[in-house]
């Protein structure tokens, strides 16, 4: 008896300190509805803070909306409905668990459809806070909730792991630094800057220098623009700032080398576009080269030579930090197929590139990686 207290204490203990580290304002919290107040009436019914906000309690329509907001690790308790349930998340990253079944990773725009009296629970990711629609079905039914035991936090930590982890084995193609490059680009790309700092300390953490991660949010503003790449470097400031204040010493590792080419940025951006695709710089130039010419100087001079000339950081993490971004920012197929067929010319194998949608399916959800692995099996199946 006394181990498993013991057990527990510990579990508690880390839970608490995680969510000290990841300690979020709530109203910082992006999401398309209100917070509302704290949810006080349920507290008894949930481990952790919630907050609730009625969205529509409309009589004609009959149709109870609520959105309810979840700091990191809160939850409610295993519950039934006796008209069943049906859950928008709206914003962040939650979990969904119906009795006898693994539990369910939940990202914006996820429904869930819960039968009348199934045994549930649901809640935010112990890393993320988040957000759902509950919208009550058959309220006229009898019964309305059955609220029954806590989700304690080993069984919620192991659950939460085990969906979370589940692309494990297949991801470890990717080195420990490759897969922080990934989680960079997806959060540098959607301006989720509170997941974004927790991946640029783990960055530090598993070996990255400063230089190397300075020049990855750099190269940022070719692919998501200036604003993006600013926000995720002034949030690398701040992070600096706060490990400075508790002694932590930065590893900057090397600069990049000064350049000594002196030939036109054009001719030398276009050499290393052609080393990286296996293109000649010779070939008929794109069609939007030739209504805009000047973006295809940009693309010569300031991305191809101005950043990527820049040795701090190899061709190989550029590129997965590239496909990153473009995997969460959506819409951009074409131009992604474009730098994966980069990845696999200069040495990124199919396997990894995979894992890296693996990776950003566990950030960012299924809505934007699946349309980038059509395009993964479309250059693969050639």
């Amino acid at each position: 008896m006394k181990t498993r207290n013991l057990v527990f204490t510990l579990i508690s203990t880390v839970i608490v300190m995680a969510n000290s580290a990841i300690a979020q304002n709530p109203s910082d919290f992006r999401q398309p509805y209100p917070l509302g107040e704290k949810n006080t009436a349920y507290s008894q019914y949930f481990i952790g803070q919630s907050y609730l906000s009625l969205v529509s309690n409309n009589k004609n329509l009959n149709v109870p909306m609520f959105n309810v907001t979840f700091e990191p690790s809160c939850r409610n308790n295993w519950h039934k409905h006796a008209g069943g349930q049906m859950l928008i998340a709206t914003a962040g990253v939650g979990y969904y668990q119906r009795r006898g079944e693994l539990a369910r990773r939940l990202y914006p725009g996820d429904v869930v459809e819960i039968e009348p009296n199934v045994e549930h629970w649901h809640g935010a990711a112990p890393d993320s806070w988040f957000a759902h629609i509950a919208v009550e079905c058959n309220p006229q039914s009898q019964g309305g909730t059955t609220w029954l035991e806590s989700v304690e936090d080993a069984y919620y930590l192991k659950v939460c792991a085990d969906a979370k982890n589940k692309y494990d084995k297949e991801n470890s193609v990717l080195t420990e630094k490759q897969k922080a490059i990934v989680c960079m680009g997806n959060y540098t790309a959607q301006g989720n800057l509170y997941m974004l700092k927790q991946s640029l300390e783990n960055a530090l953490a598993v070996g990255m220098t400063v230089n190397e991660v300075k020049e990855l949010l750099v190269q940022a503003y070719a692919y998501c623009g200036f604003p993006r790449s600013l926000q995720a470097i002034s949030t690398l400031d701040e992070l600096f700032k706060e490990r400075k204040a508790k002694g932590i010493a930065e590893n900057y590792g090397k600069e990049s080398s000064n350049i000594e080419d002196t030939r036109a940025k054009y001719l030398r951006g276009a050499e290393i576009l052609e080393k990286l695709s296996g293109v000649s710089k010779d070939v008929s130039k794109a069609s939007y080269a030739v209504l805009a010419p000047t973006i295809d100087t940009f693309l010569k001079e300031h991305l191809f030579c101005d950043i990527f000339e820049r040795d701090a950081v190899s061709y190989k993490d550029r590129e997965l930090f590239t496909v990153s971004i473009l995997t969460a920012l959506g819409g951009v197929e074409p131009m992604a197929y474009g730098h994966m067929a980069i990845c696999l010319h200069i040495g990124i194998t199919p396997q990894q590139l995979s894992a890296l949608l693996n990776i950003s399916e566990t950030n960012i959800g299924k809505f934007y990686t699946e349309p980038i692995r059509e395009v993964l099996k479309s250059l693969t199946e050639k």
